[in-house]
């Protein structure tokens, strides 16, 4: 193969070169002076450098071959691509449609507003949730490259990757849990009657009412005359105690003393070995698996939801429920804290900022439309969320109809109404109440199983990115990480386990994704640089980004996650589970959670600064690695050959490094 930088005719001064000699092979006089054999002056090459996407090295006979990487092998070699284009989609689908577009995503719309909620929602996602999603996806596909490797664009902000990486680890860990609860509902479900449809003396304490049957007056909240309600002393339904004691069997007095978690519970820990063990089956061959799964696991939710949204909008008193929720309250519209709720439910549900797309995007073919992808699915989760919502207040209506008791106090926050207002609603409403719960329970463990695939592959994307021959060891690498990870999540099985859940979900899993989705724009608009980043997107796709896309990765969106994060600061208050506040050792133990994921964004910005002081390379500081650029060979070639039609003078505006590696050329 040719040298691909030999057919380039470069801009240079008018200078007369010297005669090159009869061999075509230059004198050593003419060498020194600045000139080739054949007559072109080599002063350019101090002039004008294309910024060095990969470096080459000749052979014998005078071809070019990609250099390997410093492991002996090439990046390149035993990566893989998705199999088809609708494996990428779907997989984007199933990472960002989960489990908290069914309960999380309902319940913050009608606590904060219905429609009042829906719109800085709306805004967020235009302003900030679309231009990311289409920057990491674009990020990915470009380098070929996972969320921690993906930053030789920034070396100095490589911690951003790191960050992502131990983000994804924490919360793949206790992710899982939701999994194996939603197995136990499901096996639950195929008795002759659904389990928390009675007060069963094996879980059951005297304060339970049957679900359907008596009703404590209070919960009611009356103003009048009560003689028409069949009222009772007892404060909780059958429902919320089968969550609390017959699953979670909960101690109710919160973690005491470091290292006490109570008793493992072995059915819900046999539940969660069954969920790493399908997570393994679907992994274990890397996206060549796992994107064959996501044709069902991404697609079946769909048709549960609508056929729970085609029941429920039949049933008696359903629009009370969409009324609820659609019927904005604009005074609430105002609150710093509603848009600070819903810039969380967007990187929640988006899952920007957790490293899955920038991993997904990578095993996409160089110049896949990723703009449209982008477009596509991040518009299709609100939707998801939205037909969510319907199918659930539509049932939680003709279930607060049914009662005659107000909506609000139906269902309750967190996997509460997943797991207890809707399990309520199903045994009280719907007909077969049997198999629309098995149906309803499997929908969810499809839904989480996606966001597992995104997780736990993020991770060992970073891992096969790193050291490229572990690539041929993917069954035993993911085999190790979900036997680790189901080991670590054991305790969460425990009586006390709900406690330590909800500490991974809010220092682990949640305090820090605002700071990270902050220094990953400041890191690749800033340092890497927008218009850098808009010129790789035109060079692979031919997608030249507005100056919308733009305004939005400088300004709209960094500055918005600084003032938010900034109030959520602020307003900061330890978190408490089941109203039982945690105990100092165990608000410290959130804190390191936070730090080993958020904290590795300083580190490495120190340590790099160090090492580029101590080794003289400081001004190099903010430049790209010399082996960054795109990740498919060809291309790179294309982009080496084509910048070489720039001007020598747009060096000065840093689009060019400084200085030749001599890699590129034969010696």
């Amino acid at each position: 193969m040719a040298d691909p930088i030999s057919p380039i005719s470069y801009k240079q001064r008018t200078v007369s070169p010297p005669t090159s000699s009869p061999a075509g092979n230059g004198t050593a006089e003419q060498q020194t002076n600045g000139y080739a054999a054949n007559g072109t002056e080599e002063r350019w090459r101090q002039n004008y450098v294309p910024t060095p996407y990969e470096s080459y090295k000749t052979n014998g006979t005078g071809s070019t071959q990609p250099m390997e990487a410093e492991s002996g092998s090439s990046e390149d070699v035993g990566r893989g691509h998705w199999g088809s284009k609708a494996e990428f989609v779907l997989s984007c689908i199933g990472l960002s449609v989960g489990i908290g577009n069914v309960w999380r995503f309902p319940y913050l719309a009608y606590e904060n507003g219905g429609a009042a909620f829906l719109f800085p929602y709306i805004i967020l996602l235009v302003l900030i949730g679309k231009p990311m999603y289409l920057m990491e996806t674009a990020l990915g596909q470009y380098s070929q490259l996972g969320p921690m490797n993906v930053w030789r664009c920034a070396p100095v902000m490589q911690g951003v990757g790191f960050a992502m990486v131990i983000l994804s680890l924490i919360t793949a860990i206790y992710y899982n849990q939701l999994m194996a609860y939603t197995l136990y509902y499901m096996f639950a479900s195929f008795a002759s009657q659904v389990p928390w449809a009675d007060c069963d003396p094996k879980w059951a304490d005297e304060n339970c009412f049957k679900v359907g049957g008596l009703y404590p007056c209070a919960r009611y909240n009356l103003s009048g005359p009560t003689d028409t309600v069949n009222c009772t002393t007892k404060s909780e339904s059958s429902a919320t105690q089968f969550w609390q004691r017959g699953v979670l069997r909960l101690d109710k007095g919160g973690l005491r003393e470091f290292g006490d978690i109570g008793e493992i519970q072995w059915d819900l820990t046999l539940c969660l070995l069954l969920s790493w063990v399908v997570v393994f089956l679907c992994l274990m061959k890397g996206v060549k698996s796992s994107g064959k799964a996501v044709y069902f696991t991404a697609t079946f939710p769909y048709f549960i939801l609508i056929a729970l949204l085609v029941v429920g909008v039949r049933l008696e008193g359903a629009m009370k429920g969409l009324t609820f929720l659609f019927v904005p309250r604009w005074d609430e519209l105002f609150s710093v804290n509603i848009w600070r709720k819903a810039a969380e439910q967007m990187f929640f549900s988006l899952s920007v900022s957790w490293g899955g797309l920038i991993m997904f995007g990578s095993y996409n073919k160089f110049r896949n439309k990723v703009h449209i992808d982008a477009f596509i699915v991040s518009s299709l989760d609100f939707i998801t969320s939205l037909i969510a919502s319907v199918a659930i207040f539509s049932v939680l209506g003709a279930m607060s109809h049914d009662l005659g008791i107000d909506i609000r106090n139906l269902a309750a926050s967190g996997p509460g109404l997943a797991f207890i207002a809707y399990p309520e609603a199903i045994s009280r409403t719907l007909p077969i109440p049997q198999l629309w719960s098995v149906l309803f329970f499997f929908m969810l463990f499809t839904l989480g199983l996606d966001s597992e695939f995104a997780l736990l592959e993020t991770v060992l994307t970073a891992i096969y990115d790193t050291f490229p021959r572990s690539r041929s060891h993917k069954i035993k690498l993911t085999g190790l990480l979900c036997v680790s990870c189901f080991l670590l999540a054991i305790p969460l099985c425990a009586t006390l386990g709900q406690y330590i859940f909800s500490l991974m979900d809010t220092f682990g899993g949640g305090i820090g994704v605002l700071l990270i989705a902050t220094f990953e724009l400041i890191a690749l608009h800033w340092v890497y640089g927008v218009r850098r980043f808009s010129d790789d997107l035109k060079f692979m796709i031919g997608y030249n980004p507005s100056m919308f896309w733009k305004v939005c990765w400088v300004f709209i969106a960094p500055v918005s996650l600084i003032v938010l994060f900034v109030y959520s600061v602020f307003i900061w208050e330890n978190p408490t589970y089941n109203g039982v506040e945690y105990p100092d050792w165990g608000i410290a133990v959130g804190w390191f959670l936070a730090a080993i994921s958020v904290g590795m964004i300083p580190l490495v910005f120190v340590l790099t600064f160090l090492k580029m002081l101590f080794t003289g390379k400081i001004r190099d500081l903010f430049k790209p690695a010399s082996n960054w650029g795109p990740g498919c060979p060809e291309a790179r070639k294309m982009l080496l050959a084509s910048h070489a039609n720039f001007d020598m003078n747009e060096t000065k505006y840093g689009i060019d490094n400084p200085a030749l590696d001599s890699r590129y050329y034969a010696q």
